[in-house]
């Protein structure tokens, strides 16, 4: 394996006196690094290798965020994705005007992604819904973006795909093997909704999550999974917020559909009241947030399998400069927070090991066709660990979060440990809770086709 720019090959690394966390169950075992991948798992060979103690911590693979939008500040976002456990991602490639979604990713290789500090995979959008025309996911495909993003509500950006261009685009999906995901609200409905609050003279945050009721999520997750069974397609939820449309899923699963459903922090963490007080415009992101039995139905779902992931939804947005100025009028603020370095440590304080490992490790990789490369501590996996030590509560501090940003949701909330040590693809870049990987770089994550959609 070729040096990454800038970095040495990983020394021969030994993490030793850890207990290797599974989805299965979790273990007492030494895990041994070289050449950027996992040699051994159990009674290691230590001779020359260089001793990470892992004792009383837990050892587990390098979270895998697949709902990220880091272009644009890719540098500090990846970095706080170091900092938090995160040493791969899939990020949405946005097209500029008159692109194709093969041009877009072929732009994105060459511009963003050297400057990356994690590996990264991709996912197209269909940004112009109304230019799609079949064919134009095949070039996408060749370079190896196994997955393709459907917005089915943002009319008033233009980004909106209506039926007739969604079940044209995921009969494409299918033939190239490519997982669809969605944005499910009802577009057409938001929008009356928003136009008469709009009349009304009620401009305010508040407005946000009456213009967008989780009735609306529902039905357009059932139309999806629709429309998605007809063209033979994998489809995949992103940002769940809530009992009704987890039913949806529930129901279509129950009729033999393979449906995977995401579920991200902001939504597990925070509810509606939060959109209604006086620091509102820190937490407004579309679907917005819904009640306490809603966040309890997610949480559930994350530990019996009613959700497949746990994801951030990460947006590089600042709070002075894109929230602030525009916090009177709830139909301008930029939707969407940043997180990438949050989840994880935050994932310790929802759930088990051995589940968030699941959502947030293991089954991101084998939906997107990246497992048993990623998201498993084993033989010939890539060498991306992260030592978590349960016996150090911390808070998360800024510059904790690390990612050059103005605020976070999550500032200063606790979690039951801290990280202490993490390796990405061999290197050590946290080493003893402090970031040393700047000269590290992340690679491009090409997927041939679905590996697997059960």
């Amino acid at each position: 394996m070729p040096a990454r720019r800038g970095v040495q090959l990983s020394a021969r690394t030994a993490i030793v006196g850890g207990t290797v966390v599974a989805p299965d169950g979790s273990r007492r075992a030494d895990v041994l690094v070289e050449d950027g991948l996992i040699q051994a798992v159990g009674e290691v060979d230590r001779d020359g290798a260089k001793t990470v103690d892992a004792g009383g911590c837990l050892v587990l693979p390098g979270a895998i965020d697949v709902h990220t939008h880091v272009f644009g500040g890719i540098r500090d976002d990846t970095r706080s994705a170091l900092c938090g456990g995160t040493t791969s991602a899939l990020a949405f490639v946005d097209a500029l005007p008159g692109e194709r979604p093969g041009e877009a990713a072929r732009r994105t290789l060459a511009d963003e992604m050297p400057e990356s500090l994690i590996d990264l995979a991709f996912h197209a959008v269909i940004w112009e819904p109304q230019a799609y025309r079949y064919g134009d996911l095949a070039e996408a495909a060749a370079l190896g973006v196994g997955s393709v993003k459907l917005w089915l509500a943002y009319i008033e950006l233009g980004i909106q795909a209506d039926d007739d261009v969604a079940l044209r685009v995921m009969q494409e999906a299918a033939q190239l093997g490519m997982v669809v995901l969605a944005h499910c609200e009802n577009g057409r409905a938001i929008e009356v909704l928003t136009r008469q609050l709009v009349e009304q003279g009620r401009r305010g945050i508040d407005s946000l999550p009456r213009s967008r009721p989780i009735e609306l999520e529902a039905e357009c997750v059932h139309r999806f999974l629709v429309l998605a069974e007809l063209a033979g397609a994998a489809p995949y939820v992103v940002h769940l917020t809530g009992r009704a449309p987890l039913e949806e899923i529930a129901a279509a699963r129950g009729r033999g559909q393979t449906v995977h459903g995401e579920v991200c922090t902001h939504h597990l963490l925070f509810d509606r009241s939060h959109q209604e007080g006086d620091d509102a415009v820190r937490y407004v992101m579309t679907p917005p947030l819904r009640t306490g039995d809603d966040q309890q139905a997610l949480l559930d779902g994350l530990r019996d399998g009613g959700v497949s992931t746990y994801a951030s939804d990460h947006c590089h947005l600042r709070l002075d400069r894109d929230k602030l100025p525009v916090m009177d009028d709830f139909t301008q603020i930029p939707t969407g927070m940043p997180g990438i370095g949050a989840r994880l440590p935050l994932g310790f304080g929802l759930l088990a090991p051995e589940q968030l490992v699941e959502v947030a490790c293991a089954a991101p990789a084998r939906i997107f066709g990246l497992y048993p490369r990623k998201g498993a501590i084993a033989a010939g996996s890539d060498a991306d660990v992260v030592v978590w030590d349960p016996s150090a509560p911390s808070r998360l501090t800024m510059d904790v979060i690390n990612d050059g940003l103005d605020w976070s949701p999550y500032e200063d909330m606790p979690v039951p440990g801290s990280i202490r040590h993490v390796l990405a693809g061999g290197d050590h870049v946290v080493v003893d809770g402090r970031f040393g990987g700047d000269e590290h770089r992340g690679r491009y994550l090409p997927v041939s086709r679905v590996l697997e959609t059960a």
